[in-house]
């Protein structure tokens, strides 16, 4: 068998796949690594992909796929207690919910069809190195240790990421999670009559999903304090169901139904960036980067990440890399804060029901949260300094002294928010210099090298 590539990709799913794909399709000897057998499902995940998500779908022959047997979320309901906002997207830019044991082995083949090696029942037990660089890989495959070389390795393999471990990428941003919860899935309706496609509810301290998604299946999720959650223990099924009748919309899609498959949960969560990039080695996807599935903008990132490390790896200098790098950390770390906040326990506080009661009365800035949720613009920008500051000149004058304190308290955050974003904008422009004064690209070794 060939033990020497261009690539080695650890891990075939979402961002490992789809790199694999992207890559093969231009000639790129890949080969890429799947612990699991073939096909195997990933349960702990979101399912719901973004419409620039489906873009990178599109490019590799899946998105039609996924529409073919996936409803369409154009209509999504955010609700903080009373306050409901009730949104769309943009025309033709739905969002879609599918299972992962549905689009992995889309994704699977895609990748092999466009030209990528895969191999299952390999798990990656050590690292090739020559000195310092990254050459290879030891994977403890059906007949035993295999040794396998590239010229470059790339860790596509979640949150715990052996590549990670091995190469020892530094972490940053680390955050543990506030939360944990439960989920499952159940027939939908026979006829479809919500007024949304999507929802994500605050009560209190507690958070309920449902998406509708392929299979006549609707997901329903329970996010609790982690606490509480993980107290339940043996009790958990009982404690969900209790959980799911305590609200009106998740109540109504429960109340009757046989639930189909296993109740799955995420009991502990830590969110964090991974350095991308090291001497022969990368790192895409949640490998990389892991932000609270709260917003639902997981799979986009990872089908994203894998279309920014197709572009350095085809690239092949070091200055591309870095700039993947610190692209990738621009691109995502707006959604990754507003996810923070929106998963933190204490969310559903009087000062961010006010600014959801009027941002539903505002249809201009409605629009703009469908061009945040499509990537155009991002959190900051969706609802302007100035604009907040006269509504919280009004919310006072008329005597609502309960929107004070998480005002003042947003200000600190926000800003520390947007310093790290400076800083790591100012990473983005170094590394673009870098990339636009080094030599070109025929000038260099052939090879494809991590910086």
């Amino acid at each position: 068998m060939e033990d020497r590539w261009d690539v080695i990709i650890v891990g075939a799913r979402c961002a490992g796949a789809t790199l694999g794909a992207l890559l093969a399709k231009r000639g790129v000897r890949t080969l890429i690594l799947e612990a699991s057998p073939r096909g195997t499902d990933m349960p702990m995940s979101t399912h719901l992909v973004q419409p620039p998500g489906m873009d990178v779908l599109d490019s590799i022959g899946v998105g039609d796929k996924v529409r073919a047997v996936t409803p369409a979320s154009p209509r999504f309901r955010f609700a903080l207690d009373e306050v409901v906002v009730n949104n769309r997207s943009l025309e033709g830019r739905p969002a879609y919910c599918v299972r992962r044991s549905v689009i992995d082995p889309w994704l699977q083949d895609a990748a092999e069809q466009s030209g990528a090696e895969l191999r299952d029942h390999h798990r990656v037990v050590e690292l090739v190195r020559d000195g310092e660089r990254v050459t290879g890989v030891v994977a403890r495959g059906p007949n035993g240790n295999v040794t396998l070389h590239a010229d470059l390795v790339v860790g596509a393999d979640g949150t715990h990421s052996t590549v990670a471990k091995l190469a020892g990428a530094e972490e940053y941003l680390v955050q543990e999670g506030t939360r944990a919860g439960y989920w499952g899935y159940f027939p939908a309706p026979s006829k479809w009559e919500a007024n949304w496609d999507a929802t994500l509810e605050h009560r209190g301290e507690e958070i309920r999903y449902v998406f509708r998604t392929d299979g006549d299946l609707v997901t329903v999720v329970y996010v609790g304090e982690k606490k509480e959650v993980q107290s339940w223990g043996r009790d958990y099924r009982t404690k969900l169901m209790e959980r799911f009748a305590a609200s009106p919309t998740t109540a109504a899609l429960v109340e009757g139904k046989e639930q189909v498959g296993k109740t799955l949960g995420l009991l502990t969560m830590k969110f964090f960036y991974r350095r991308a990039v090291g001497p022969g080695f990368a790192l895409v996807g949640d490998a990389g980067h892991f932000k609270d599935f709260v917003t639902g903008q997981g799979m986009a990132d990872a089908f994203l990440d894998a279309r920014r490390l197709s572009t350095a790896i085809l690239d092949g200098r070091p200055e591309a890399y870095q700039r993947y790098w610190r692209e990738r950390d621009v691109a995502t770390l707006p959604l990754h804060f507003d996810a923070l906040r929106q998963g933190e326990v204490g969310f559903n506080e009087p000062f961010n029901r006010f600014l959801m009661s009027k941002l539903a009365t505002r249809p201009r800035l409605l629009g703009r949260l469908a061009l945040m949720l499509d990537r155009q613009i991002s959190p900051a920008e969706l609802i302007g300094n100035g604009t907040v500051l006269s509504w919280m000149a009004l919310a006072l004058a008329t005597g609502r002294f309960d929107v004070l304190s998480g005002f003042l308290k947003a200000g600190p955050v926000l800003s520390a928010h947007g310093k790290e974003l400076a800083e790591r904008k100012a990473l983005l422009v170094e590394a673009e210099r870098q990339l636009a004064t080094a030599a070109p690209a025929a000038a260099r070794s052939t090879e494809r090298r991590a910086a």
